[in-house]
């Protein structure tokens, strides 16, 4: 749990530096705001949050909630994935480490997205690299129907964005839905789309009925691939097997 809050924070850092030109792997934290380098102990995840009230020391500003709930989720998911493979899997532990490693690509996904509107190439990029090293090294006979899979969700979303002219989702969720497919195979991409789809059309409807968004108001869809994803890569074959199904 504390492991993946201090991953979670790393997360926050790498979200906001990626989508404001900086290195996530050089320099100390800043305030976004006051922009005065933090110390180590302002950092320390969720803690430094609570005690500093949710606000900066320095600046007194509010310190936005993604940074806690980051840290809190990430810490969650991390236990809920070790828990899966405990349930699921007998042997080695790359397969936890594979789980983590593509949760935490994910995680990184769904805020830059949701905040952003935007899919760094060089997340998705990891994730690439991650899944062909697992692939490759556990599971080779599945590298060339993963990579089919990877195409084929690909392609079909990249035919939603022709169609759509870029304005129904974007390129980063072509690639997005690329990186699915090799990290779930087939027939599970198909649902993990199909879940995704679906949920984003439910909370586009929900928005809009809010007053949140308006008709013509854009959605980030990458939140929903992103969820979906890790739902079907950590229950997928239970899911599939209970619906008795092998497509959606």
């Amino acid at each position: 749990m504390v492991l993946g809050m201090v991953i979670g924070s790393f997360l926050n850092v790498v979200v906001y530096r990626l989508n404001n030109n900086e290195s996530p792997l050089r320099g100390r934290s800043l305030c976004p705001t006051c922009r005065h380098q933090l110390a180590w102990y302002d950092n320390i995840p969720l803690l430094s949050f609570l005690l500093l009230k949710g606000r900066c020391r320095y600046c007194h500003s509010p310190i936005c909630l993604q940074y806690p709930l980051v840290e809190l989720l990430t810490g969650i998911l991390t236990v809920l994935v070790i828990y899966s493979q405990n349930f699921k899997y007998q042997g080695p532990s790359t397969k936890l480490i594979f789980d983590l490693l593509i949760a935490y690509c994910l995680v990184a996904i769904f805020v830059s997205d949701w905040r952003y509107y935007i899919i760094p190439d060089e997340v998705v990029l990891f994730g690439v690299i991650v899944a062909l090293f697992f692939i490759i090294s556990q599971s080779p006979t599945l590298l060339v129907p993963n990579f089919l899979a990877g195409l084929g969700a690909a392609g079909a979303l990249a035919g939603v964005v022709w169609l759509t002219k870029g304005k129904g989702m974007g390129w980063g969720d072509v690639k997005l839905a690329g990186l699915m497919g090799l990290v779930l195979g087939w027939p599970k991409v198909a649902w993990a789309l199909e879940a995704a789809f679906l949920t984003g059309a439910v909370a586009g409807v929900i928005l809009i009925l809010i007053g949140r968004k308006k008709l013509k108001s854009r959605v980030a869809f990458g939140p929903f691939l992103a969820w979906a994803t890790l739902i079907f890569l950590l229950c997928g074959d239970k899911i599939i097997w209970q619906t008795g199904a092998v497509l959606p």
